[in-house]
């Protein structure tokens, strides 16, 4: 079966020429989850269109970098061939990044980009942090990719927000209060998504401030749509252990809810940040209109209340 967007992406192992080692580095696909990943494949090595696309890449690595981006080159080709290439041609003198030896075929495969004579086509895939994967693109051996725009869509999907069309770093993405609760409700729809968007109530905090505290009536679910915020918990001595950090788009609050409990966590604002929040009566009468929802929330409570002290 192809592989196509919104899908997990298959864990392989491969292995890979990195400039300065002796050896072939091998990983696999899944050591990089947390991380958004641009899987760059390409036809082959000693060509004329390829260095001029890892050439591009190099000169834009730095920026994938500050994404939180991780950057891997693919051909066919052996880590032998990647390392006489690399060494040897000035064109792509600063490709610092790994390029996988895709020998035996089986990661162009996995990812449908095989051809008949064993090369790879031109091809382009994000993945993000949970290994799913969300953007793809084939184009005709003749024609080099804009490197440009491939950093554009990292930003654009980084944002965690809808980015209308022609979006550039800097511009304000869509952010309605209903693009967040329709994201975090799936299944909620017209006259319901917009009766949501009148009851939730947008909120403000302050870098610093504590919004809700371990042990707190679980009253409200939060949504967030602007900064950042930290989820922290009470050990056995009395010390605050962090235990992440979420941002845009991310939710917080269901556990106490669902779970009939008080909060199992504190969370802070880091710098300011602004809320979504729903009141315990329109968070579970929501779910009750979204089996979708449901079904993924019972699952979260389930996984978190587990790791709860």
């Amino acid at each position: 079966m192809a592989l196509t967007v919104g899908q997990p992406i298959p864990d392989l192992s491969v292995q890979a020429y990195l400039r300065g080692r002796d050896t072939p580095v091998v990983f696999k696909l899944s050591s990089h989850r947390g991380s958004w990943v641009i899987l760059f494949f390409y036809p082959g090595d000693f060509t004329l269109i390829c260095p001029t696309e890892l050439a591009a890449l190099a000169s834009r690595y730095d920026d994938i970098l500050a994404e939180e981006g991780v950057l891997l080159a693919a051909s066919t080709n052996s880590t032998f061939s990647h390392k006489a290439w690399l060494e040897t041609d000035p064109r792509v003198a600063n490709v610092n990044f790994p390029v996988i030896a895709d020998t035996l075929r089986d990661l162009s495969r996995a990812f449908g980009v095989l051809l008949e004579d064993g090369t790879a086509q031109r091809a382009t895939f994000i993945i993000d942090p949970d290994g799913v994967l969300m953007h793809m693109s084939v184009t005709a051996h003749d024609v080099g990719r804009s490197v440009d725009e491939l950093v554009r869509v990292l930003r654009a999907f980084r944002t965690g927000a809808l980015c209308p069309a022609n979006w550039a770093p800097g511009d304000l993405p869509l952010s309605g209060k209903d693009d967040w609760l329709a994201k975090v409700f799936p299944g909620l729809v017209g006259p319901e998504l917009a009766q949501l968007e009148q009851q939730a109530e947008r909120v403000s905090f302050a870098a610093g401030d504590t919004i809700v505290a371990e042990g707190d009536p679980a009253d409200r679910f939060y949504v967030i749509s602007q900064g950042e915020v930290t989820i922290s918990q009470r050990g056995p001595n009395g010390d605050e252990t962090k235990l992440a950090t979420l941002g845009r788009g991310q939710f917080f609050g269901e556990v106490g809810i669902l779970a009939d409990m008080r909060r199992t966590a504190t969370v802070r604002a880091v710098g300011d940040v602004e809320l979504l929040g729903l009141s315990w009566e329109r968070f579970q009468e929501t779910l009750e209109r979204s089996d979708r929802a449901e079904r993924d929330f019972a699952a979260i409570v389930r996984e978190r209340v587990a790791f709860a002290p």
